[in-house]
């Protein structure tokens, strides 16, 4: 590109006015470094000389660097003292105080006196004390062997400085804290143990009253139902002897009803003894099919509510909850005049928690306390939940419905893992 007389002095002009822009900055940026710098150093001098004013570098400063144990002290006992003093002076010493009632100098009372090294630190044996304390002293000062206080400072006597003994490991901090997780690991280790001795004692009652269930069980089917089931066909093998005229013809139908409803029940009876662990029918299951059992056309609204992942129970315990709560359904059902009812079921890994809820009339208060003559639905609920170790709680008030809670801990009814297996 040729430029001509009058662009080239343009360009010129714009190439001046740029450097003198990048020079601005560079000059504000070298500022402003210089500036930050000037203020951190100000920032720093007064630090040092706060550090300066806090701690006067001129006057000596004793510290302890090893303490020995705290003990009442004895002629017998001693160990290693030793420490640091800053800014002391040519031919200063240190002077040992160990406290056992009165002050005794140490290590003896004829050497009292404790050099300090080269690098400012001292070291010394002591007779054990209670507490210690270390003077910085002139070269011409005289400690008294014992005293009943430490001599103030002046007089010889430059800086003191007292510290306690160090207490035995069990009184110390950590010792404390070591003793109290120790005591808390081992009521948590005999909790777990009795719960476990529970466990396993609940364990072996289950399966002692499921054998003893399956025993009545198998005598009654080979027995008593077999028994009632060989006359029942003998009695039907008698009717077809009798004429369709004979006076006794309806008496013995009537009888080959009854009988056979008995072996239905008894039947029944059987299977309801010989529950095994499989559990063919879980609770939500169960209590489902209530509806059909008991349903009635007063009852809009049924339902089973389920809270959290169901787990295998012991066939006693799925039992026996199974007929608190059928229990309380019949009740709800027959007798509550209730619209809506509702069974809540939830699997927890404390408990397992059983609600049955309706809102109908509700139970009288007296009722509720000692239960209606002639019948054993609420006595019989809580005889079956103290049997199985849970708690049982009904809240009900006339005309406001009425709510019955079973809760069994969760060590009682869920099935251990060998059972489940």
């Amino acid at each position: 590109m040729v430029f001509g007389p009058g662009h080239e002095e343009i360009f010129l002009t714009q190439r001046r006015k740029g450097a003198k822009k990048t020079l601005s900055k560079r000059v504000s940026a070298l500022r402003l470094c210089a500036f930050a710098r000037n203020v951190f150093l100000l920032l720093l001098v007064v630090l040092l000389a706060s550090c300066s004013w806090l701690r006067d570098d001129s006057k000596p400063l004793i510290e302890f660097t090893k303490v020995p144990p705290a003990d009442k002290g004895g002629a017998q006992t001693s160990d290693i003292i030793s420490g640091r003093v800053h800014t002391a002076r040519h031919g200063q010493r240190i002077v040992l105080f160990a406290r056992s009632g009165a002050w005794y100098v140490q290590p003896y009372a004829d050497q009292p006196f404790t050099t300090i090294q080269s690098d400012s630190t001292w070291t010394s044996s002591t007779h054990l004390g209670t507490e210690y304390a270390a003077l910085l002293v002139e070269p011409d000062y005289v400690p008294p062997a014992f005293v009943a206080e430490l001599p103030p400072q002046g007089n010889g006597v430059v800086a003191i400085a007292v510290v306690e003994g160090t207490p035995p490991f069990w009184q110390s901090w950590w010792f404390h804290i070591a003793l109290l997780l120790l005591v808390i690991f081992a009521l948590f280790t005999a909790y777990r143990w009795h719960v476990r001795q529970m466990q396993q004692k609940l364990t072996l009652r289950f399966e002692d009253r499921l054998a003893e269930r399956t025993r009545i069980a198998q005598d009654l089917h080979d027995t008593l139902l077999q028994g009632l089931m060989s006359a029942s066909m003998q009695l039907h093998v008698a009717n077809d002897y009798l004429t369709e005229d004979s006076p006794a013809k309806p008496l013995v139908n009537r009888v080959m009803q009854l009988m056979g409803q008995v072996i239905q029940e008894g039947r029944d009876a059987v299977r309801g003894l010989r529950s095994t662990s499989g559990n063919t029918d879980d609770l939500e299951t169960a209590f489902t099919q209530i509806r059909q059992q008991l349903g009635n056309g007063e009852v809009k609204d049924y339902r089973v509510i389920v809270e959290g992942k169901p787990v295998q129970l012991h066939p006693i315990i799925r039992d026996e909850a199974y007929r608190i709560g059928r229990e309380a359904l019949v009740n709800a059902f027959r007798h509550s005049h209730a619209d809506s009812i509702e069974v809540e079921l939830e699997y927890s890994t404390k408990n397992l928690r059983l609600v049955v809820r309706d809102d109908g009339d509700g139970i009288d208060a007296q009722v509720l306390q000692s239960g209606r003559d002639g019948h054993w639905g609420l006595a019989g609920m809580r005889e079956r939940a103290e049997s199985i170790g849970a708690r049982l709680r009904v809240w009900s008030r006339e005309h406001a419905g009425t709510e019955v809670e079973l809760v069994i801990p969760g060590h009682v009814a869920f099935a251990p893992k060998k059972e489940k297996e």
